[in-house]
């Protein structure tokens, strides 16, 4: 039986306001991605998510950085519209799915340009 694929690359879109809105971009952006690779999770799965965000040289807002972790995971859970809403899409990864974040500074692109990129991956346990 052959191996399983898991990892895939995202390029993350734009950030652009509505939030919901990229929201659904980004899950779009996966969910191509995931497609192209041939790649599905199953609920079993343990999945570590590796973030680059592309940033300015300003002084970083933890605001606005913890936000966009937020809305990349409640994308791929398939959550657009808030914690009240009804799910309109299917998610991709579950919550409890993801056992590692991991979150990194690219270097900032041109306006316009991805917001930075999203690799998911099979989590392994580093040893310590």
């Amino acid at each position: 039986m052959p191996k399983r694929r898991f990892g895939v690359v995202v390029e993350l879109p734009a950030y652009a306001r509505p939030r919901n809105e990229w929201r659904r971009r980004v899950h779009a952006a996966a969910l191509d991605a995931l497609t192209r690779r041939g790649v599905g999770y199953q609920r079993a799965d343990r999945l570590e998510l590796r973030l680059a965000l592309a940033l300015d040289d300003r002084p970083l807002d933890v605001h606005a950085i913890d936000e966009r972790v937020k809305d990349v995971i409640d994308a791929l859970g398939g959550r657009i519209a808030g914690p009240r809403s009804r799910r309109r899409i299917a998610p991709i990864v579950a919550d409890d799915q993801i056992a590692r974040i991991v979150l990194e500074k690219a270097p900032r692109r041109r306006r316009g340009r991805a917001l930075g990129a999203l690799a998911i991956a099979r989590y392994r346990r580093r040893r310590t």
